[in-house]
């Protein structure tokens, strides 16, 4: 039964990561799009300018494949694709085109032809970092968790400039590989934070929510008061704290926690304590006090 509630929890962990992912790589692309436009023009024009070049030279290939490229940033990837594969057929052997088709088979989720594409692209090229990593995600999709696992181990260890978004997906692969697999997740977390830096916030938020699922009660706890120690707005992590010392039965010392986070709000300026999200705060602070007191 716990492993059962284990692992929906774990699914609706991965679920959330792939969501807070998905909305990191759109800001991301959505910024360097936005870059782009200011610099080079929008993009509807680019493509536009493509295409008159391509009417005056039907067979060049190299123009196929940078329409197609415009067309993947735009995100119009029916498009993208048949200019890919006329590139291809016009007789673009370049190794990258044939990556482009794999992330693009990856973005449309036609994940089982996006691993024949980039397992041909990484016959090639074997030791390509960022190949291996979109290897590893298509296989993560295709529920080869093993196999993910091993490709993405390559990526940490031969990674340059590695995100905490890498170390968050690496975990949430360890997790579906081996649902109980919390010890390496934190391990990889802790890596993560030696190379990215201690007060990467996504990386400790992460660690905190992987000792609690573990049930590392004592170390979860030092995780909170790794945060009251070092972020100004105290009284939310002490409040934080109280409740889940609640949760594992340990009324004494959430009524001190809670005291804390009292005596953090009167030290606030006037204009803090008039805040909403402070007014809510103390509300709900008197009411985990009363049902501990009652």
């Amino acid at each position: 039964m716990k492993n059962k509630l284990r692992l929906k929890r774990l699914n609706h962990t991965v679920f959330l990561s792939t969501v807070l992912l998905k909305i990191i790589v759109f800001t991301v692309v959505f910024t360097c799009l936005s870059s782009k436009a200011f610099a080079h023009g929008d993009l509807t024009k680019q493509i536009l300018k493509k295409t008159e070049e391509i009417s005056k030279s039907p067979n060049n290939f190299e123009l196929y494949y940078q329409r197609g490229l415009l067309y993947q940033q735009h995100v119009e990837y029916s498009k993208a694709m048949e200019d890919y594969l006329k590139s291809q057929a016009l007789g673009n052997t370049d190794s990258v085109l044939q990556y482009r088709i794999a992330e693009l088979n990856y973005l449309s989720e036609d994940y089982y032809n996006a691993l024949n594409s980039i397992t041909d692209y990484l016959d090639i090229i074997p030791t390509d970092v960022k190949a291996k990593k979109l290897e590893a995600q298509i296989l993560f999709h295709l529920k080869s968790y093993q196999e993910s696992l091993s490709a993405y181990q390559y990526v940490m260890e031969h990674m340059e400039d590695i995100r905490p978004e890498d170390i968050l997906e690496f975990t949430d692969i360890i997790l579906a590989e081996n649902n109980d697999n919390y010890a390496e997740a934190i391990e990889t977390i802790e890596v993560g934070l030696d190379k990215l830096g201690s007060n990467t916030i996504a990386l400790q938020l992460k660690k905190l929510e992987y000792l609690k699922e573990s049930d590392d009660i004592e170390k979860a706890l030092q995780q909170y008061d790794y945060f009251i120690v070092e972020y100004k707005r105290k009284e939310f992590w002490y409040y934080k704290k109280a409740n889940y010392l609640v949760k594992q039965n340990r009324a004494e010392e959430a009524n001190i926690a809670l005291k804390q986070a009292t005596i953090a709000i009167d030290q606030l300026d006037a204009k803090f304590k008039k805040m909403e999200s402070i007014i809510e705060l103390e509300d709900k602070i008197k009411h985990l006090e009363n049902s501990l007191n009652n």
